[in-house]
């Protein structure tokens, strides 16, 4: 069970969260500096371009602080935790792990349109997930973590460290869930660090309440010869807006970002993205596709920044929405910051448009009723992401939860 205490979130309580917690003196003095930060950017007005789709007005600020955040079910592969592997709840992994723990938290800056929620979350976590691999290690299988939060009107805001050392191998699937009915605010960050030709597959299934608010961010480092895929399932909540910032650092990277949208009734699912180029030789796509019931609504702003001085990268940006109501709506926008002249690639794709009638004619004429005939419809439209999923346990959870919406 997890415990709710009622609490303004000031620095008063920052100190609060570090005494419940029995915190060392180096992640007090973190907390405070993060803090200090968080009060200093102002949250969105929605007067920004990333943020003017959202209307933060409804976001419940004044819910109760989860202090003992909810436990955490990991399924580890055999023989991963002899070779080193480390998964745990964040709070177990500064206790059991503090100098590994110290060099990689807090220590990046967040996606600037989603800074003051970064600082805020950096400096008020009180749960998440640290999952580390030596260099070398090759995990054979799937790592999953579930964590379930018991109470809908609450608010938590987990930190997720995933972070693999050169050479390193790793999938991991998160899932989160809380129950329907009152508004709650989850504001989890997480950030993925790829070391030289590290390789990590990171999936995020979120399954929160129907009056939940998801505002997230997610950071990916892609280090020299690494290789990242991401993939966002977004199946639950009131309202998401989730930022996506990858930093294409190491010459050779590559990054996939993919995500899977299903969305009834009045949801809201907003997702910004950036790619930053920094290095030469890399390659950075993202495939995101929306089904949209009811009078569900999405929105995507994305921008490629291929930066000065960098040589022969690619990249791309596709967001496409099928529309299953009439009062379902979409806005797709891609940018491109191009500041180099050697580039192989740099494009965008957007499209937002009901079910083709001669597909669902077609269907139906095979002997399918309707409804059956739009699922299957939906199943093949999610198929450009679904065979990209190259890990069957990922594949399984995410497939089952899209099929449940």
């Amino acid at each position: 069970m997890t415990t709710a205490t009622a609490m303004t979130l000031d620095a008063e309580a920052i100190g609060r969260i570090s005494d419940h917690l029995d915190e060392p003196g180096w992640l007090r003095d973190l907390r405070a500096a993060w803090w200090e930060r968080a009060s200093s950017i102002p949250p969105p007005t929605g007067q920004e371009e990333a943020w003017r789709r959202t209307d933060l007005a409804g976001l419940p600020r004044d819910g109760a602080l989860l202090i003992d955040a909810p436990p955490l079910r990991v399924d580890l592969p055999p023989g991963a935790a002899e070779a080193g592997v480390i998964v745990a709840d964040l709070r177990s992994a500064v206790r059991e792990h503090p100098d590994l723990v110290r060099r990689f938290i807090g220590q990046a800056e967040g996606q600037a349109s989603h800074a003051h929620f970064w600082a805020l979350a950096q400096a008020a976590w009180t749960g998440g997930v640290f999952c580390h691999v030596p260099r070398g290690v090759n995990v054979d299988g799937t790592i999953v973590v579930r964590s379930a939060i018991d109470r809908a009107e609450a608010t938590y805001l987990p930190v997720t460290l995933v972070v693999a050392d050169e050479g390193a191998d790793v999938s991991i699937l998160e899932e989160v869930t809380s129950p329907d009915g009152a508004a709650g605010w989850f504001g989890g960050v997480v950030e993925v660090i790829a070391g030289q030709g590290a390789r990590i597959r990171y999936a995020n299934l979120q399954q929160l309440g129907d009056g939940a608010w998801n505002i997230g961010s997610q950071r990916v480092e892609v280090g020299q010869d690494a290789d990242v895929t991401t993939l966002n399932a977004e199946v639950g909540s009131k309202v998401t807006k989730v930022g996506l910032d990858v930093q294409m650092t190491g010459k050779g990277g590559t990054s996939r970002l993919l995500g899977l949208l299903a969305a009834g009734e009045d949801q809201h699912i907003d997702i910004n993205s950036d790619q930053d180029l920094h290095a030469s030789y890399t390659t950075s796509d993202l495939l995101y596709l929306s089904a949209l019931y009811d009078r569900a609504r999405a929105a995507f702003y994305g921008v490629t920044k291929v930066r000065a001085g960098s040589r022969q990268t690619s990249s791309y940006q596709e967001c496409r929405n099928l529309l299953l109501s009439p009062q379902a709506g979409a806005e797709p926008i891609p940018v491109l910051e191009i500041k180099a002249n050697d580039i192989l690639r740099c494009g965008h794709g957007a499209t937002a448009g009901a079910i083709d009638p001669t597909q669902l004619f077609y269907a139906q004429t095979r002997g399918l009723d309707p409804e059956t005939a739009e699922r299957m419809i939906v199943r093949g439209f999610f198929e450009q992401v679904v065979a990209q999923i190259r890990d069957e346990t990922i594949r399984t959870r995410v497939l089952g939860a899209l099929a449940e919406r």
